[in-house]
């Protein structure tokens, strides 16, 4: 069960600040690292089973049940219903249905955080139509680097998933807003950057959001590139693209009966700083401090330093072992 605003929720979670999204409210659809790939960066850990088969990973009738008692309660307001999870959104085979729902109760935009590897299926883009954003990811394109980065499952290649974006670039009426994340050493290079914009001009994404690695990757050996790096990048793909900046809006405080629950649903998705934690809470520090004190007393979350920076995860987090650097497979949305 996940805490919406104190109330209880299975596959509800949140709001919370989005760098992209305002305040965003997020629905879980795939259970926990169920991918089409098994990125190298990803915050979630590694992927359990790479899959390419749809299916109705979670009941339908029970999420739509789920939206409509957050519409009803008074519930914080938010900017937008978020579809993603644990895994990648769009296997599940009735996201259609549920945006479409979604949409029939509420005037609330609807966004897709989607790794963009099924877009090159027809049923896909059908069901990702009526959605008022889209937010796909791209982040290599020659076949090397996609299978370095993205490790992605046997029967996808860069260029099928560059395809699909395309096909669904062509027939999309709403906002398409291309992501690439960058690891030091793996895609940008010279070569890659100049393939990656010729396949970004044939996609015509409305806008281009560059990332790096900001928070512990699955793999230790994915490293960031320092914001000089990316305002390198984004000079060279053009006028579209823009570094994405840590949101800074506060959602109302946790009640501090609340507060070492809320971290803890936090914790279980991904690894997060004291920052990360004092913006998503609204906690002050000192009331902060004493709740993961608490928690790490009784062996519940553990510290993890990763270069300079201190993050907070869940004890039985599992990363690979430092320098692993194998050819397995996902992407977080």
């Amino acid at each position: 069960m996940v805490r919406v605003s104190g109330k209880h929720y299975k596959y509800l979670y949140g709001p919370v600040p989005s760098r992209r999204l305002g305040r965003s409210l997020g629905i879980d659809l795939v259970p926990h690292k169920i991918c089409t790939y098994d990125c190298i960066y990803c915050q979630v850990g590694r992927t359990t089973k790479r899959s390419l088969v749809r299916q109705e990973y979670v009941p339908v009738k029970e999420v739509l049940e789920e939206v409509e008692l957050f519409l009803k309660r008074k519930s914080p307001p938010i900017d937008h219903f978020s579809l993603t999870g644990s895994g990648e959104p769009t296997l599940h085979s009735q996201i259609g249905s549920i945006i479409r729902e979604i949409k029939s109760i509420s005037a609330i935009p609807v966004a897709v955080i989607t790794n963009g590897s099924l877009l090159y299926q027809r049923k896909v883009r059908k069901d990702l139509l009526p959605a008022d954003v889209v937010l796909p990811s791209l982040d290599a394109v020659t076949p090397e680097i996609f299978t370095r980065i993205n490790r992605p499952h046997p029967k996808l290649s860069a260029q099928r998933v560059i395809e699909g974006m395309i096909e669904f670039r062509r027939v999309y009426k709403g906002q398409m807003w291309l992501e690439i994340l960058f690891c030091k050493g793996v895609n940008d290079g010279p070569g890659e950057l100049r393939e990656m914009k010729d396949a970004v001009e044939r996609i015509q994404p409305d806008r281009i959001h560059l990332n790096t690695v900001v928070r512990p990757p699955s793999e230790d050996w994915a490293k960031p590139l320092d914001p000089k790096e990316l305002k390198r990048i984004k000079a060279f793909l053009g006028d579209r693209t823009s570094i994405i900046a840590e949101f800074d809006r506060h959602l109302e405080p946790v009640p501090r009966k609340e507060l070492k629950e809320r971290i803890l649903k936090m914790l279980e998705r991904r690894p997060l700083s004291s920052a990360d934690l004092m913006l998503l809470t609204g906690s002050l520090p000192d009331v902060l401090d004493r709740s993961i004190g608490s928690l790490m007393r009784e062996g519940r979350i553990r510290r993890r330093s990763v270069d300079a920076s201190v993050y907070y995860e869940i004890a039985g987090f599992v990363s690979s072992p430092k320098g692993r650097s194998g050819n397995g497979c996902k992407k977080s949305p």
